[in-house]
């Protein structure tokens, strides 16, 4: 399984396997479920995800073992970084789209780093 997320679009996709999408569905404006020939999920996109998700640049995940055991992630998956196609298409939003979504990034950098006290050893306190 894969997940990606394109800030500048604001597209969250979950893919669950490789195959070629022949069919997609959009029974709800802002999700779109993807299938293959065989009538197997694909693939998952939430559209205006930062509406739809509490932080789609977060992934956390948990295994369930056979005992009911639950193996959670330490720590969350970090995003790809972005094709030039990507930074091209983010360069062409609106300057307040821009500053907005740099805004949010840096929100998270900040709560991420206030929750994470590891960085301040390294600063001597």
């Amino acid at each position: 399984m894969k997940i990606s997320y394109n800030p500048e679009a604001d597209i969250l996709k979950v893919f669950f396997q490789e195959s070629a999408v022949e069919k997609s569905d959009r029974e709800q404006p802002d999700r779109i479920l993807d299938y293959d020939k065989h009538g197997n999920l694909v693939r998952i996109e939430i559209l205006n995800a930062r509406k739809r998700v509490a932080n789609p640049q977060i992934v956390e995940y948990s295994v369930i073992l056979p005992n009911s055991e639950a193996i959670e992630s330490p720590v969350a998956e970090e995003p790809e970084p972005l094709s030039l196609s990507d930074r091209r298409a983010f360069m062409q939003l609106p300057l307040a789209e821009r500053r907005r979504i740099l805004a949010s990034q840096a929100e998270a950098m900040v709560e991420h780093y206030e929750q994470e006290t590891e960085w301040r050893e390294f600063q001597g306190g």
